[in-house]
């Protein structure tokens, strides 16, 4: 049973200042809704994390994205659309909270500018509706700090990592709560961060009824998993952390590892 002590510990999201730190990042979306026909996709991005300190109490760290690897059912997806999104965003300052969350690009500009580049390159060797529909919605993103924090903030960018990034714990309160969205379903829950007691990490699980039927507690009941853990060493620094989000024909995983 955890116990109030178990929370004295402190989770501080914090790497050695100036040290670059690889990580390899894995979404898997799972979709069964046709049982004959399952559709698994995956994104493995390998990103470069180095953080800088703090600047206005925030939390500074230069995320750099070195490759990118889109697969639909184990296979390469030979449509480079998707990484664009991506790469969009692959040399980006950012401002962390205490809470993990992600509330300032510091070099929004050069993003802008250098994603005004691409864009034309990209339409000089390629035409159609749907390419300029899709060029045009990251422009948009990125024109606007506040839309362009939303997308960083998703799991499927950097926020699972970030989200670990707690102050210290108050030990009135256990487990620690917050609502978050879950974006790939539409809905809203009460997310419940546990301290493990035998090992350095967080445990990640959702509200719950108090029946008998213990049902995940959500504006709409899609909801049939959401567990999940951040596993940290000595030095605070995330090592691996998992996260599992299901409902009835949905999977979605989203995984974290420390390379070096």
């Amino acid at each position: 049973m955890t116990t109030p002590v178990d929370f004295l510990h402190e989770h501080h999201l914090k790497p050695i200042l100036n040290q670059e730190q690889l990580y390899r990042f894995a979404t898997r979306f799972t979709d069964s809704f046709n049982k004959k026909h399952i559709v698994e996709k995956d994104c493995i991005r390998f990103i470069t994390l180095t953080y800088y300190g703090t600047i206005d109490d925030l939390f500074v760290f230069k995320v750099l994205t070195n490759k990118v690897d889109v697969l639909f059912n184990q296979k390469n997806l030979e449509n480079h659309l998707p990484k664009e999104c991506i790469y969009a965003f692959d040399d980006v300052d950012l401002g962390v909270n205490e809470k993990g969350e992600i509330v300032k690009v510091f070099n929004l500009a050069a993003l802008q500018k250098q994603w005004k580049r691409r864009k034309l390159e990209l339409q000089e060797f390629n035409v159609g509706h749907e390419l300029d529909t899709f060029l045009d919605n990251i422009s948009n993103v990125l024109m606007n700090e506040e839309n362009a924090i939303e997308i960083l903030n998703l799991n499927s960018m950097f926020g699972f990592y970030f989200q670990g990034l707690f102050a210290k714990y108050d030990t009135n309160e256990v487990p620690k709560k917050r609502t978050v969205i879950v974006e790939e379903f539409d809905v809203a829950l009460t997310e419940e961060i546990w301290a493990e007691s035998k090992i350095s990490g967080l445990k990640i699980t959702a509200q719950k009824s108090n029946d008998a039927h213990k049902k995940i507690i959500c504006d709409m009941d899609v909801i049939k998993k959401y567990e999940g853990n951040l596993m940290y060493n000595t030095e605070n620094r995330l090592v691996e952390g998992f996260l599992e989000i299901k409902n009835e024909n949905m999977n979605i995983k989203y995984k974290i590892l420390w390379v070096g």
